[in-house]
């Protein structure tokens, strides 16, 4: 399973089903906690991907209407500079 790390949030691999030394055989319980666990880890890592996708094209977005604005802007003071040189 890849995930990313909390320090450098870079993807690293957790083994599947991998539990700490001593506790191999562990009970039948705990496997179905783990692979619970593991599986709602994943479902996690699946949103904040498509939340950090959405914010990524929403933050383009953004910049694009700023630039627009920005245009816009420049064009009302051209055409009101015009209009008041013809007054």
């Amino acid at each position: 399973m890849l995930v990313n790390c909390q320090e450098c949030d870079q993807p690293i691999t957790v083994p599947e089903g991998s539990l700490p030394s001593g506790k191999k055989e562990a009970a039948p319980e705990v496997n179905a906690h783990l692979a619970k666990l593991q599986h709602c880890l994943k479902e996690n890592e699946s949103q904040r991907i498509e939340i950090t996708s959405y914010i990524n094209q929403h933050s383009i977005q953004l910049h694009r209407w700023q630039l627009r604005l920005q245009t816009l802007e420049e064009r009302k003071k051209e055409l009101m500079d015009e209009m008041l040189g013809l007054s």
